[in-house]
């Protein structure tokens, strides 16, 4: 197995696996913050997602703190800049980091509202990062099924870890199960997966259904037999520390099949490489909107995220960011080629993780993360 060393983060989405000095880095503009005022009783009405009154946010300043690039760009145009525009809050952006979520969180000054985050990061700081949803305050009522995991979330985006394949190679004769990408006599030459730092439940969950085993009855001592499963690729395995370079690594041919995030093998088909998905057996991933621990105007911040998952917000994200939406009703115009790549529409066969199997051994899945990811 080729080792990649530059590692960075899923779409700039850390998870801190492991110890690690934490640096208090606040941002100035932002609308939380132990010295701000407190908030104004509002009655906001009744919820209903992609809606708020008029000017019913005057006056207050929210700081969403995003992945970056293109795809909190689309959140910025589809969801928060609308928001501003009618409820008469101001919404900033930032970066999201780990690092800096804790450090504010144990300092008492946390300067963000709203962050995007995955589904097993809000899990597991439920609580003690993360504040808990007051759900008469959301309308969750077309959140697709099952789509949130723990009472500090609510999805942001569906989209997938999946099989991507080169059609020139086996476009007569594709993969259909998760165990064919390791079948490397039928489907020869090499494939990538992540070694990345961002400790990925599902790259094992994948691994694990390869080998006949059902998700939600798994073990700890399953965990490291995933990952021998891409050990025993050999020669025939690299590993990919970005989505971008997983990208490029299926548009240059380097691998002829890679286990990358879905939206990373439309933007390779997009760029004219001859892949395709898999939806035999792929990995749903969701990501959270997630409420920092001690936030200071939550009213406000629930409301945005009600707003935000509107059946018409939800839809210009997706054409705008390529990640499926998070509302039963949003219906994206897109073209034929991104609507092949679209997981809202398989979900039927994709495979829901075992969030709760990973918050109760998560460190033992960083520890064997942390020796796959560095060649151990």
């Amino acid at each position: 197995m080729t080792i990649l060393k530059n590692a960075r983060t899923r779409r700039g989405v850390a998870v801190v696996a492991g110890t690690a000095a934490l640096a208090l880095a606040l941002i100035g503009c932002s609308g939380g913050g132990a010295d701000q005022e407190p908030p104004p009783e509002r009655d906001l009405g009744t919820p209903v997602a992609g809606e708020i009154a008029e000017g019913a946010l005057d006056g207050a300043t929210l700081t969403f703190a995003g992945s970056g690039g293109v795809f909190q760009d689309g959140q910025t145009e589809a969801l928060w800049d609308p928001f501003a525009a009618a409820s008469g809050a101001t919404v900033n952006q930032d970066a999201f980091d780990a690092g800096k979520l804790k450090a504010m969180v144990d300092s008492g000054n946390v300067s963000w509202d709203i962050v995007n985050t995955t589904q097993f990061d809000t899990a597991r700081g439920c609580g003690t990062l993360y504040e808990e949803y007051d759900y008469d305050q959301i309308d969750i009522s077309k959140i697709p099924e099952g789509t949130i995991t723990d009472k500090c979330m609510v999805p942001q985006i569906l989209y997938g870890l999946v099989v991507v394949y080169n059609t020139d190679e086996f476009g007569d004769d594709p993969p259909t199960s998760a165990a064919d990408f390791f079948d490397t006599k039928k489907y020869p030459g090499k494939r990538t997966v992540s070694q990345s730092t961002y400790v990925d439940p599902q790259t094992v969950e994948f691994a694990l259904t390869a080998q006949g085993k059902d998700v939600q009855n798994i073990t700890p001592e399953d965990i490291e037999g995933a990952f021998d499963m891409y050990r025993e690729l050999g020669d025939d395995g690299i590993g990919w520390t970005t989505g971008a370079q997983a990208q490029q690594q299926l548009e240059a041919g380097e691998a002829v099949m890679g286990l990358v995030w879905s939206g990373r093998g439309y933007g390779a088909a997009a760029a004219g490489a001859p892949v395709a998905p898999m939806w035999d057996e792929w990995m749903i991933m969701v990501d959270s909107n997630g409420i920092p621990k001690g936030v200071t105007d939550k009213q406000a911040a629930f409301a945005a995220v009600n707003y935000s998952i509107g059946a018409e917000q939800q839809a210009k994200m997706t054409e705008l960011t390529s990640y499926g939406g998070v509302n039963i009703d949003a219906k994206p115009e897109v073209d034929d080629q991104l609507a092949e790549w679209m997981t809202t529409e398989h979900l039927d066969t994709g495979i829901a993780p075992n969030v709760d199997f990973w918050v109760e051994n998560y460190d033992a899945l960083a520890a064997a993360w942390a020796g796959w990811a560095t060649g151990n």
